[in-house]
């Protein structure tokens, strides 16, 4: 029989016990519970009396798949065994499934043979699965005792439960255990690559149950991080604790532990199982605690578990240290007061003599006992250090002080919030404005943001028409008692002449509380009176133009409120203006170069100020593009002689009624003098015996209009 096996079960994290006799059913239950993750496509069809034969496989290097499979019931079980097993496999795509192997477990002269060669736990797991595989083929049959009743059923139904689960067990273990059971087969005939599916049935139909055969996939492609899971863990003191998802493909963890090289020393007694996990509808996670270690040496840990195939994997390894985690003594404010206007003093008390570790101390300062606390300082402070000035408190606020004590491992104890009473210094924050406008009247409508403070007065208002001297009060406004609630004004009212040289009027406020403490001033509201001018006219100075622009001088409004100029142009002066473009407010002159010659266009300015008010428009110029009467000339100008005639081609950018040209021909003195006048762009004429002459072109337009001569082409002229 096999050796003994103790294991651990795992519930919850909590501390793990021993058990032995559960060990092949609480073994199977984890393969079970694992092999759904594996197969793909599973018969789900609610029939309590359809069962399947589940599979799961892995790539072999160099060309292989190794099967694993497992029938869910004990009949099924036997029905393999004593008929066979076959064995079927589809490609890809392919729709039907092909047999490829047909297996029965090993006769008895191969247990034989298979048992003289094994050794060790092989060998007695041999032993164990021949013995089980001899009791699963004979029915354990019995009479039936009415006065037990259903009692015997469920024992009988318990011990084959047994006896199935240790078929799983000892299967899974070894590989020449599956073998020797028909459970595994090795698919050799393969490509690298390819997507194979696989199912397992019975050669004969089982009894009682419906074997639905659960459909694996695979592709045939090694996966060299399929057992690679992350390990997550916490630092405590003299202890570390792991935690890691479990993903189905392992089981049964055990931990080894190393202080350095390779002295790895395992620390668990037996493979840990955990009983909770996706079954229960949670996430499948197992935890190893380690305690009683140094503080602050590196430990470095392995963690294993067993696959299907019972082979022991390392999936992570982790180096942690465990730290000081205690924290120091908590700290005692003893003493915090105003004692100065500008300085809060703080003092607190510890044991007589502090922890060995304390480095020092920090001082967190918020506005409420549960609020956020800033450290008001930029170092630690000492660990003598039993008193703090702060400097920086907030006036007009609750200021609340924390002592916090820090150790050489950064644990913190913090004392209990206290809060300082301030002696009122402080006056109002600025004013701000929350509106500022002016009517066609001149009457001046301000409005203030009322200040926060509880103690708030009044304001006082004040104006100026220039911001840089001084400001005169206009108006004062304030409650007569703190213990009356009355509404502090925080709209004002003004009136200005619109008939100044000075376009803006200018506003500050300050706040005042019952302590007659004053508030700086608030940001200047400035408000313009009412435009009522228009911009002066611009005016144009001189026109010049050219074959192709028109250049414009002009000087533009000196009104100081311009915003805009606008430049407008048409063809008919009668027609009303077009706006034709946006003008610099110091530009000078602008160039128009969208022109055409012969058109004689309109120019005129308007300029508009920032109310809105435009002014008249400029005294209109004209101008022309004139036509200097040059026209482009004639291009690709060649000459070939075809059956003694001389033709002459050429190109002209300009073709209409409107164009001809004037064909130029060598003389007797090389000189080119006009030949023959054509409205195409070719000629041609006869030619004598010797060198033809050359030719020469000329382009001339209707309204008096001529190009260049052309280049010559054809003979050479005479020198």
């Amino acid at each position: 029989m096999a050796a003994s096996f103790k294991y651990f079960v795992q519930k919850d994290s909590r501390p793990s016990f021993g058990v032995k006799s559960l060990l092949p059913i609480l073994t199977a239950a984890i393969l079970f519970q694992a092999l759904p993750l594996f197969g793909q496509d599973t018969a789900e069809t609610g029939d309590e009396f359809s069962t399947t034969i589940k599979i799961t496989g892995r790539y072999l290097e160099p060309g292989s798949i190794e099967l694993r499979y497992f029938p869910e019931k004990r009949v099924v079980m036997e029905t393999g065994f004593r008929d066979g097993f076959i064995i079927e496999r589809r490609t890809e795509n392919t729709g039907e499934f092909d047999e490829i192997a047909r297996l029965l477990p090993y006769g008895e002269d191969e247990w034989d043979a298979a048992m003289e060669q094994a050794e060790g736990e092989t060998l007695d797991l041999l032993d164990l699965a021949r013995a089980f595989l001899g009791m699963a083929k004979e029915p354990a049959g019995g009479t039936f005792d009415f006065e037990e009743g259903i009692s015997q059923v469920r024992t009988q139904r318990a011990d084959e439960d047994f006896e199935h689960a240790v078929f799983v067990l000892t299967a899974a273990r070894d590989a020449m255990v599956a073998e020797a059971l028909a459970m595994s087969y090795t698919d050799r005939d393969i490509e690298e690559g390819i997507t194979y599916t696989y199912r397992v049935r019975t050669v004969a139909e089982p009894p009682v149950y419906n074997l639905l055969p659960q459909p694996f996939t695979i592709i045939a492609a090694a996966d060299p991080q399929q057992y690679e899971n992350q390990v997550y863990f916490y630092e405590g003191d003299t202890w570390i604790n792991f935690v890691w998802e479990e993903d189905g493909k392992l089981s049964l963890f055990e931990i080894e532990r190393s202080t350095g090289g390779n002295d790895f020393v395992l620390l668990t007694d037996a493979p840990r199982l955990n009983l909770r996990g996706e079954s229960l509808g949670e996430p499948g996670r197992a935890s190893f605690r380690d305690e009683g270690l140094e503080n602050y040496r590196l430990y470095t840990y392995r963690f294993y578990g067993y696959n299907v195939f019972g082979e022991r994997v390392m999936f992570a390894q982790v180096d942690a240290m465990p730290r000081d985690r205690t924290p120091p003594e908590q700290p005692r404010v003893i003493t915090l007061e105003h004692h100065k206007p500008d300085e809060v003093l703080i003092a607190w008390e510890m044991n007589d003599t502090p922890a060995a570790d304390l480095m020092g101390f920090a001082v967190g300062r918020a506005k409420g006992a549960d609020g956020e606390y800033q450290v008001i300082h930029p170092d630690l402070l000492p660990s003598s250090s039993r008193t703090f000035i702060d400097t920086s408190f907030v006036q007009g606020q609750m200021n609340y002080y924390v002592i916090q004590a820090v150790d050489t491992a950064f644990n913190v104890s913090s004392s209990l919030p206290v809060a300082v009473t301030l002696i009122d210094t402080i006056p109002p924050a600025p004013p701000v404005w929350a509106s500022g406008s002016i009517d066609s009247l001149g009457v001046v409508s301000l409005e203030l943001e009322k200040n926060p403070e509880n103690d708030l007065m009044g304001y006082r208002l004040y104006r100026s028409n220039d911001p840089g001297h001084e400001f005169s009060v206009i108006f004062e406004g304030f409650v007569e008692s703190d213990t009356l609630r009355d509404a502090i004004p925080v709209v004002f009212t003004d009136t200005l002449s619109l008939n100044s040289l000075t376009p803006y009027v200018y506003y500050r406020a300050i706040a005042l509380d019952f302590n007659f403490n004053q508030s700086e001033f608030s940001e200047i509201m400035i408000i313009e009176r009412p435009d009522t001018i228009p911009p002066t006219t611009p005016v144009f100075k001189r026109v010049v133009s050219s074959t192709s622009e028109i250049e414009l001088h002009f000087a533009l409004s000196g009104s100081r409120d311009v915003q805009a100029h606008t430049l407008y142009r048409n063809t008919n002066l009668y027609e009303p203006w077009e706006e034709y473009r946006q003008l610099d407010n110091d530009q000078l002159t602008f160039t128009d170069r969208d022109v055409q010659q012969g058109t004689t266009y309109y120019y005129s300015i308007r300029a508009r100020d920032n109310s809105g008010l435009y002014s008249d428009f400029a005294r209109p110029v004209q101008a022309m593009a004139y036509d200097d009467g040059v026209r482009p000339p004639v291009e690709d100008l060649s000459f070939s002689l075809e059956e003694e005639m001389g033709v002459l081609t050429w190109s002209y950018p300009v073709t209409g009624e409107n164009v001809f040209f004037i064909v130029y021909r060598e003389d007797e003195r090389g000189r080119l003098t006009q030949h023959a006048r054509t409205n195409e762009p070719y000629f041609s004429e006869p030619v004598g015996d010797g060198q033809p002459q050359a030719y020469a072109v000329k382009a001339f337009t209707l309204d008096g209009g001529e190009s260049p001569m052309s280049r010559p082409a054809g003979g050479r002229i005479s020198e």
